[in-house]
């Protein structure tokens, strides 16, 4: 059996495991509070700008630091959006919130017997 088809049948075969619950499709915008994994610890900062269109970020950290690096930076992470959302709450976006309206009551009728 030649090589090629040796390696597609292996590639086939093979599972691949996400371990990353990170969407891979994050837009970022300045003013975007991000956090940058680095090997001494984790960052936090501040998108300052968009390079070529997107694909790259510029961030000033806390300290003062400013580097740019890519947008599909696996060590970079979306805590807050600059309009307050943060990234969990953008991901549920297009979900309706779920209301009980029994607990809801009980709940209202628990705050009025407080006061």
């Amino acid at each position: 059996m030649p090589y090629n088809q040796r390696r597609k049948i292996i590639l086939k075969e093979k599972t691949f495991m996400v371990a990353s619950s990170k969407s891979r499709n994050t837009n970022y915008g300045v003013g975007d509070e991000v956090s940058y994994a680095f090997g001494s610890g984790i960052a936090y900062g501040e998108v300052v700008r968009l390079l070529e269109g997107g694909a790259a970020i510029e961030i000033l950290f806390e300290d003062g630091r400013r580097e740019i690096k890519k947008a599909r930076d696996g060590a970079l992470r979306l805590l807050r959006r600059a309009s307050g959302a943060s990234e969990l709450e953008e991901k549920r976006s297009d979900r309706e919130r779920l209301h009980d309206h029994e607990i809801s009551e009980v709940f209202r009728s628990d705050q009025k017997k407080r006061w």
